[in-house]
């Protein structure tokens, strides 16, 4: 297996790729113009879909729409958290996995996630660690042994982390790489190229 870590300040929808993730507050997108860095035709569908009963955001409820003519992306899988003010660090790991989960059985090999801060800056470096270690365990699992397997994950982040992931780059390329090869890339600050 090879993993391909990409981290970007691009939203989600500037993004080409199998999948993207969104982890959603409950309720939270019925006042915020966008969700977890989608579009804003995407966020008006889940305000649609939240008015006619069908979906709010509670912890562990799991959305899967196409991505259509609104993203650049075939999936659009979202992980609603619950309340903002209730959730817990390992809960969002929770989500996390059980997304990373989803994504490994349906076949995606390319997908795009904005995890969202919790706490302040010092707090959300160790979690975003923390949660790129967990989010790549389920496709290590099922794949470690295959040479040819390639998984291309990117990690949509503020421009303040980027700086920060600099630092944390040789942790993480450490922490995989005696199981498996591993490229990491943090693209530059305000960078328009395609990743």
């Amino acid at each position: 297996m090879q993993l391909d870590l990409r981290f970007t300040s691009r939203p989600l929808h500037a993004i080409w790729c199998e999948a993207v993730v969104g982890f959603v507050y409950k309720d939270s997108f019925l006042t915020e113009g966008h969700v977890a860095g989608v579009d804003q035709k995407t966020s008006a569908y889940l305000r649609y879909l939240n008015k006619k009963g069908f979906w709010d955001g509670a912890i562990g409820e799991t959305l899967l729409i196409a991505g259509e003519e609104r993203l650049r992306a075939d999936k659009v899988l979202f992980k609603g958290l619950g309340p903002r003010d209730e959730l817990k660090p390992e809960e969002l790991i929770e989500q996390v996995v059980a997304a990373s989960r989803l994504l490994e059985a349906m076949g995606v090999q390319s997908f795009a996630v904005k995890i969202p801060l919790l706490g302040d800056m010092d707090r959300h470096v160790g979690q975003l660690e923390k949660t790129v270690k967990e989010m790549m365990g389920p496709f290590i699992q099922r794949h470690m042994p295959e040479e040819d397997y390639l998984l291309t994950a990117l990690f949509s982040v503020e421009t303040v982390m980027l700086e920060v992931l600099r630092e944390m780059e040789a942790k993480l390329k450490a922490y995989f790489e005696p199981t498996i090869y591993c490229t990491l890339v943090v693209e530059p600050s305000g960078s328009g190229a395609n990743i």
